[in-house]
């Protein structure tokens, strides 16, 4: 127990340097997402600011638990061990033994003990057998694509897709938006829609994903709740500083 008590003592300026590192972190990251829900239009957005401030509530406080365990360890618990030395009771000098040297002679008499005769002995190592090892390979996830220009029209950035259905295409029934959703730094992206041609803004949340996708399918939409007409739908990839590339749009006509 003492020595977990010295290792404390020995590792408290280290612990107490890692605190201040987190907590500089932390304090970093709450002027963050307080800027973010202060941006934030949607209540998705929101609550993800909401969590966040949760969450770095609760290391503030792991970090003050652990720096007071660390002090109580190191300072205050050593010093309770530390134990007085114990005075030795001395006797009366009545009890006092004078203690009067003799000279007693000693006869010293010479025997012979025989040494066993030692014979070194040569063992010859014992091969250890050969293990073979196998090494299993990982699966690595493909890596985002970086940003480039999109051929596709209304898709200016090639990380954020729509490529069925076509611009202009006419749908019916139950309509799959199939796409990519890729960041370096990817966070989730959002499906959004609006009424009309070419749709710039007015545009209404429809869903999210918080996994990205690669030429797959983004989103399946019921189009038999929108009215009939033009409608354009609009894809976003928010990344984990808030922001995000070019949004990418598409316009289709329903026809039920």
């Amino acid at each position: 127990m003492v020595t977990i008590f010295q290792i404390f003592a020995t590792y408290a300026p280290y612990i107490y340097l890692a605190c201040g590192l987190t907590a500089l972190l932390q304090l970093y990251r709450l002027w963050q997402v307080r800027s973010e829900r202060r941006q934030a239009l949607f209540s998705l957005e929101r609550e993800r600011a909401v969590q966040d401030l949760h969450n770095i509530f609760v290391v503030a406080l792991l970090l003050l638990l652990v720096m007071g365990i660390t002090y109580f360890a190191g300072n205050t618990v050593p010093r309770a061990l530390v134990l007085e030395p114990v005075a030795q009771p001395t006797l009366p000098p009545q009890f006092a033994l004078e203690i009067t040297p003799t000279n007693t002679p000693l006869f010293v008499t010479e025997t012979s003990t025989a040494l066993p005769t030692l014979t070194p002995t040569l063992t010859a190592p014992t091969p250890e057998p050969l293990q073979a090892t196998q090494t299993a390979l990982v699966p690595t996830a493909p890596p985002a694509p970086a940003a480039a220009p999109s051929n596709l029209p209304g898709c200016p950035d090639s990380r954020s897709t729509i490529s069925a259905p076509g611009n202009n295409a006419t749908v019916s029934g139950l309509l799959a938006l199939v796409g990519t959703a890729a960041h370096d730094q990817f966070n989730y992206y959002k499906i959004e829609f609006a009424p009309g041609i070419n749709a710039e803004q007015g545009f209404t949340y429809l869903t999210d994903g918080r996994g990205q996708v690669f030429n797959n399918t983004l989103a399946s939409i019921n189009t038999r709740g929108l009215a009939n007409g033009p409608w354009t739908f609009q894809l976003t990839v928010v990344d984990q500083t808030g922001n995000f590339p070019p949004p990418c749009r598409v316009t289709v006509t329903i026809a039920n």
